[in-house]
């Protein structure tokens, strides 16, 4: 039996159709589907993940996507409403992804120090909002380090991710996961 076929058996043929159109309730960490999203995280390859991830949050607007992690932004706090250990986790996957992007041989800054009102590059003393301002940062200008760190998060902790992606950049990646288990086994 391929991959294909056994995501079709856990996650349902239906489902991915209706996930791949856009629609699958993610608002809640314990909804059938956020179990089928994990199935496909887990029945993916992290590098194809990771691309179809960093394209997903390409298609999302940043000042959106900034609207969405800005504690306060919309009457929303979606990162301070998350645990400490939550929060750090976020912190230290985004920051390392970060570090991982700086231009091979050490020259030049590191990403992490050109993120506008950072307030420390510590993940461990980070605060919603300094969490906010690399996310932003990372998918505004370094989509590929952001695709590392969903992915990371996603594999980790996949009930952070609504947290840390949004209602919108989750969708369209959800999306993309679906459509890319809908096409043809390719081994």
């Amino acid at each position: 039996m391929g991959l294909l076929q056994e995501i079709t058996d856990s996650v349902g043929s239906e489902n991915l159709k209706r996930f791949a159109a856009g629609n699958a309730n993610l608002d809640d960490p314990n909804s059938t589907d956020f179990q089928h999203l994990q199935q496909m995280i887990k029945n993916i390859d992290p590098d194809q993940l990771q691309q179809l991830l960093a394209k997903a949050t390409q298609k999302v607007d940043p000042d959106e996507y900034s609207d969405h992690v800005t504690p306060g932004a919309g009457g929303t706090n979606p990162l301070g409403n998350l645990s400490t250990a939550s929060l750090g986790t976020i912190a230290s996957v985004l920051v390392n992804a970060l570090k991982k992007s700086a231009p091979s041989g050490g020259a030049g800054e590191s990403p992490i120090e050109e993120v506008p009102g950072l307030q420390t590059t510590d993940p461990k003393e980070m605060d919603a909002s300094d969490v906010a301002s690399v996310a932003k940062y990372a998918q505004a200008n370094h989509p590929e380090a952001f695709g590392q760190a969903a992915t990371q998060i996603a594999q980790k902790q996949p009930a952070l991710l609504h947290s840390f992606l949004g209602k919108a950049a989750l969708a369209v990646g959800v999306a993309a996961l679906a459509s890319h288990f809908i096409k043809p086994d390719r081994r």
